[in-house]
């Protein structure tokens, strides 16, 4: 699953003629820390591939989510099959209403090492509060 992820991913990021469009400079040493799909800022240390794929930081693998879902890193969905986005975009695309986002969905796993992306319960890799997917689940606090 995370091979089919990694071809969605860098599919994004390049131009018809091979080239990479996405505006960041990895250096050759196969680290893009810039390069994410969404052109959000990533976590230090974090690569584009990490971020839309995984592993999470350890307080998230498991945890539960706002609406007390536990997290199984062994089913997870990847992004690109959840039609994964910014909310703002699935609005504009009529996928999402306006105000459903992650961060009031019931499988959301807030952030908890101070890095401003949490994790999901059903989608891996690193979520921001601001996105939206397929799945997202009303969550009443």
């Amino acid at each position: 699953m995370a091979g089919v992820a990694t071809v969605v991913g860098v599919a994004g990021c390049t131009t018809g003629d091979g080239g990479d469009d996405s505006g960041a400079d990895d250096g050759g040493d196969g680290d893009d820390t810039e390069g994410a799909e969404s052109d959000e800022e990533l976590p230090e240390g974090v690569s584009a591939e990490e971020f839309e794929t995984g592993p999470v930081p350890e307080p998230y693998r498991t945890a539960t989510s706002q609406g007390d879902e536990t997290r199984d890193p062994d089913t997870l969905v990847s992004k690109a099959d959840a039609q994964f986005q910014e909310a703002e975009e699935a609005v504009e695309e009529g996928l999402a209403q306006e105000g459903n986002n992650c961060g009031n969905c019931a499988d959301f796993i807030p952030d908890q090492n101070g890095d401003e992306f949490g994790a999901c319960a059903e989608v891996e890799g690193y979520i921001d509060e601001a996105d939206w997917c397929a799945l997202w689940e009303e969550y009443e606090a």
